[in-house]
């Protein structure tokens, strides 16, 4: 089974988050490939103006040095830095060693998946965002101001439910018209027959809904369904 990269040993491990195959999300893993940074190269300055093509994220570690993950979700690509200077690049999901802890690694288009310090003892530790990028300006959101915050959560949660009531039989009859069904099984009929107009606006706020997800790091396999839909 395909699972985590490790790129100590060059080998697969399990997938234990369900989280296989998210560096194939409609082939752009690598699509975008830049080459990567120089091993001891330095960490470069993170510049917010790129805060939808990469991302960052810290964590100090126990022996008092501090590992970045540099994520440039354009090439599905994550690279590790320690104390500033670089150690290695992988394609994501990845699981980076760090003697006998680990850093695990997995975007979407929409954002991160997973990126989380796994200690010797099992414990995990989510990883601080850095300044600048879109999920630190989304966590002092959650801080400064909590009631919009949670508005802007709980409106993902209805668009994205909505999405799901509305969308789902249209596409379920889309399918269910293909030569492939059809030619042997009775073709569903939406009750619910919207205008394009209509159905690319609730594309457009399910995309939106699933950005403002990404950056709380909230996934729910039903709920985000079509985002994850709409990724492949």
């Amino acid at each position: 089974m395909k699972g985590w990269y490790d790129p100590r040993t060059g080998s697969t491990g399990e997938d234990p988050y369900g989280l296989e195959g998210l560096e194939d999300l409609d082939g752009y893993a690598g699509a975008w490939s830049t080459p990567a940074p120089e091993p001891g190269s330095p960490l470069p300055p993170f510049r917010p103006s790129l805060s939808l093509e990469r991302t960052r994220f810290a964590v100090d570690l126990p022996d008092a040095s501090t590992a970045t993950v540099d994520v440039d979700h354009m090439s599905g690509r994550a690279s590790l830095y320690r104390n500033d200077r670089h150690v290695q690049t992988a394609d994501m999901p990845v699981r980076f060693p760090l003697g006998s802890n680990s850093i695990e690694v997995a975007a979407s288009r929409y954002g991160m998946q997973r990126i989380h310090l796994i200690s010797a003892n099992g414990s995990q530790r989510r990883l601080d965002p850095a300044p600048g990028t879109p999920e630190h300006w989304r966590a002092q959101l959650s801080r400064r101001r909590p009631g919009t915050a949670r508005a802007l959560a709980a409106g993902a949660v209805i668009v994205l439910a909505a999405n799901l009531i509305l969308l789902a039989p249209q596409l379920l009859e889309v399918v269910t018209h293909l030569p492939l069904w059809a030619d042997r099984f009775t073709p569903f009929v939406s009750p619910i027959n919207l205008p394009a107009s209509a159905n690319t606006a609730l594309t457009i706020a399910a995309t939106l809904a699933g950005i403002e997800r990404a950056l709380t790091f909230r996934h729910h396999r039903l709920l985000d369904a079509e985002t994850d839909g709409i990724e492949s």
